[in-house]
């Protein structure tokens, strides 16, 4: 926590009733997760996609929790007459965004906001990194939460002393981004691109232009979003810009040459380098520095943050070089703007040799979910990849309709049900020298290939 509450703090911060609480007493910490709580935790009865944290309320109070924040509604009946302590919410999800809001304003620091179809994580590593190499107390968002429980969580464990926050807000329907904007409060943001994500809900691309320029709505007028040199549906993302009287900042364009294991590069007129070599990360780099470039630091100060920067995010074209072949493993996540992408760099990196693509579904693509799979079929055959093995259903059928579309011979696009069948087909297809990419959206699980094939 960002720092000590009372009980009656709490109650007006989330307008709650209190019940078997001394309203003067503080707690320690908090859980929202059974199976951590702590001694003197606030057990937090957060309802999520596949559970319900009021059905663990006994558990919680086992463990040592000094108080349940629950929908009086939705307590078991077996606890309804039980005494124990009690925050009395309507709905204990939207009571921990309140809490993280108010845990906000204590924020003096600055807060940096990532948002955008893909790059987000990877950009939030990267500002991180940088961030850190000035504050040993800069605080990121954790892993992938960045969403209406993952957000609020992240604020909640942010250390008060740091001087910068960065935080990666994500987003699978209308309003979300700009709700939880007006929860974070960023004094600056990145907008990493414009892609086809989560199509079932944003309907199209304009709808996810829409949804990410939500970031502007908890920023004070005069803050500054950087942007691509070139992102899709630039008009849409000026215009909600303007309306929130938001300054948007594009990117430069930059030449890259290498140097032994290192990328040199000049921007601000000035000469960076880095140890990072994955081309699509160098981008998300170039935003990151323009925004930190913003928000005051000197070109200097940026030059040694840039040069000390290290990073390693597994699933994320992460390049494993095998005994006699190369193994890229991009099993983090997958739409179809991220598919074309990172085969169009695949292609770049490596023109001689041949390449094999392992992939699973991609997924939340709604009604155009069979075109955009094929689509991605299509740009697998013009990226100049000869094998395509894939794991699934029906989206599968979708790749191997468009790699025939595209000119791909239907002997080299095979469809398996089981990981087994898929590992055994590999083995016989692979030769020394080939580059393999490994790629699918979570629900894919595509990482049980890399596991098993390493």
């Amino acid at each position: 926590m960002t720092k000590l509450y009372t009980f009656g703090e709490m109650r007006q911060i989330i307008n709650a009733k209190l019940e078997y609480i001394d309203p003067d007493s503080s707690f320690n910490d908090f859980s929202i997760d059974s199976r951590t709580v702590k001694d003197g935790d606030v057990f937090f009865c957060i309802k999520g996609e596949m559970t319900d944290g009021h059905q663990y309320i006994s558990q919680a109070l086992e463990k040592g929790a000094s108080a349940v924040v629950a929908n009086p509604e939705t307590i078991p009946d077996a606890l309804q007459q039980r005494e124990f302590p009690k925050i009395l919410v309507p709905d204990p999800n939207l009571a921990l965004r309140e809490w993280a809001s108010d845990a906000r304003k204590n924020f003096e620091g600055k807060v940096l906001a990532v948002t955008g179809s893909n790059g987000k994580t990877s950009t939030k590593e990267i500002l991180s990194g940088l961030c850190s190499f000035f504050d040993s107390n800069a605080y990121a968002t954790p892993g992938n939460y960045n969403n209406y429980i993952g957000v609020p969580l992240t604020l909640l464990d942010a250390p008060i002393e740091a001087e910068w926050w960065v935080i990666e807000i994500g987003s699978n329907n209308f309003g979300e981004i700009a709700e939880l904007s007006k929860i974070v409060r960023p004094t600056g943001g990145v907008i990493t691109n414009i892609g086809e994500s989560h199509l079932e809900f944003l309907l199209d691309t304009k709808g996810v232009a829409r949804e990410k320029s939500g970031l502007f709505a908890g920023m004070a007028q005069g803050s500054k979003v950087v942007i691509p040199e070139s992102i899709l549906h630039q008009g849409i993302v000026e215009k909600e810009a303007e309306k929130a009287g938001v300054e948007l900042v594009k990117t430069a364009k930059i030449a890259v040459e290498s140097k032994e294991d290192r990328l040199k590069f000049n921007l601000f007129d000035a000469d960076f380098e880095t140890a990072i070599n994955n081309p699509l990360f160098l981008q998300n780099l170039v935003s990151s520095l323009t925004l930190l470039r913003l928000q005051g630091l000197s070109v200097p100060q940026l030059q040694q943050a840039t040069a000390n920067l290290e990073l390693n995010l597994k699933g994320r074209f992460h390049t494993l070089y095998m005994k006699e072949w190369i193994l890229i493993d991009d099993t983090y996540n997958a739409n179809p703007s991220s598919f074309k992408s990172v085969l169009e760099n695949m292609k770049n990196l490596y023109p001689q040799n041949r390449k094999i693509v392992v992939c699973g579904k991609m997924a939340e693509l709604g009604q155009k979910s069979p075109e955009l799979h094929q689509q991605v079929g299509i740009n697998m055959v013009k990226n100049g990849v000869e094998i395509m093995l894939g794991l699934g259903g029906e989206e599968i059928e979708s790749y191997i309709g468009g790699w025939k579309k595209g000119g791909g011979s239907l002997k080299s696009a095979k469809q398996f049900t089981e990981l087994d069948e898929l590992l055994n087909a590999f083995k016989q297809e692979l030769k020394p020298g080939d580059v393999v990419l490994v790629k699918g959206s979570r629900s894919a699980r595509m990482e049980r290939f890399v596991e098993n094939i390493r």
